[in-house]
């Protein structure tokens, strides 16, 4: 087995030192959306004419959708191709976004994309300092060992589950349980988590609304080469982390499940997405390619125009 394949399902690499970099994104705060006016507000009306403008032929307005349904048809279109199953969500970044989700994958095991509220938990915890070198490691290189290092330091079990969970309800997922039990022996606890497409993808757009998931932004910023397919191979500027295994569901094995959450800025409007695939034959290196071409898909297809340019966070 490579050493990528077991970054995702139970081996580890020795953890790096530099420090992270700044936040992908500005904290966005109440106040920051607030002053946003509405992308569809009205002009302003001229008082000054002298008679009343003849009425114009109304124009046309953009979706208020990401994916319309000739989009949502065309990913089905590529399901059928790719064979097997794959999903996508994708959302505008910030707290209570509009959600869509196509595909016949809603839902299966996180794998290492739980390593995110993990690190999240540290950073808020006030460990990050003492921890430097594992948060870069277990986010940006899918370190296993780094994690588990990560998930002792707030106390491990049910304790570290919870203090993950807070971190997934303060970015918007009010459903997922981060799972504290080792289901699998020589697999993670928390990597055992069922996590939902829509469920992730609202957690992502929400990260940015928070210091903690703001600093997580900034390492999934440099997520290494290795790594970087899917939405690291889009064509477009994305933070990502993926998470792979043999199993799609909790506690189970089976053929791998490859998937992927993050943030793709397109035409200058950052977009939270996640996107997964279970090939027919169980393959990673299927599965990873079937990320790229969804991802590849997502940044050709998707409608920005209405997506705010920062988190709306109010």
């Amino acid at each position: 087995m490579t050493v990528l394949v077991c970054a995702g399902c139970g081996a580890s690499k020795s953890a790096v030192t530099q420090p992270p970099l700044p936040p992908a994104y500005p904290v966005a705060t109440a106040t920051d959306a607030q002053a946003q006016a509405p992308e569809d507000s009205a002009p302003p009306v001229d008082t000054a004419q002298q008679s009343p403008p003849t009425p114009a032929a109304p124009k046309p307005r953009a979706s208020r959708h990401i994916l319309s349904s000739a989009d949502q048809s065309s990913f089905l279109a590529l399901q059928r191709s790719l064979g097997g199953r794959i999903g996508l969500a994708v959302s505008g970044l910030g707290i209570g976004q509009t959600v869509q989700v196509v595909g016949g994958l809603r839902e299966g095991v996180a794998w290492s994309t739980s390593k995110v509220p993990v690190a999240m938990a540290v950073y808020e915890a006030g460990l990050a300092s003492a921890q430097q070198a594992n948060l870069k490691a277990a986010i940006t290189a899918s370190d296993n060992a780094a994690a588990e290092r990560l998930w002792a330091s707030l106390g491990g079990g049910q304790q570290a589950a919870s203090a993950a969970d807070a971190q997934l309800r303060a970015a918007g997922d009010q459903r997922t349980r981060t799972e504290s039990r080792q289901l699998r022996s020589g697999f993670t606890p928390f990597g055992q988590t069922s996590w939902a497409l829509t469920d992730q993808v609202r957690f992502t757009a929400g990260m940015a609304c928070s210091q903690a998931g703001s600093q997580v932004l900034g390492l999934m910023n440099q997520t290494v080469a290795g790594q970087r397919w899917g939405l690291g191979a889009a064509g477009v500027e994305a933070q990502l982390k993926g998470g792979w295994g043999p199993g799609t569901r909790p506690g189970a094995g089976g053929g791998y499940l490859d998937r992927q959450m993050g943030v793709m800025t397109i035409r200058g409007k950052p977009m939270a997405i996640t996107i997964a695939a279970a090939p027919t034959n169980g393959s990673h290196d299927t599965g990873v390619a079937e990320l790229t071409s969804m991802a590849r898909w997502a940044a050709s297809h998707v409608n920005v125009s209405r997506l705010p340019s920062r988190p709306r966070c109010n």
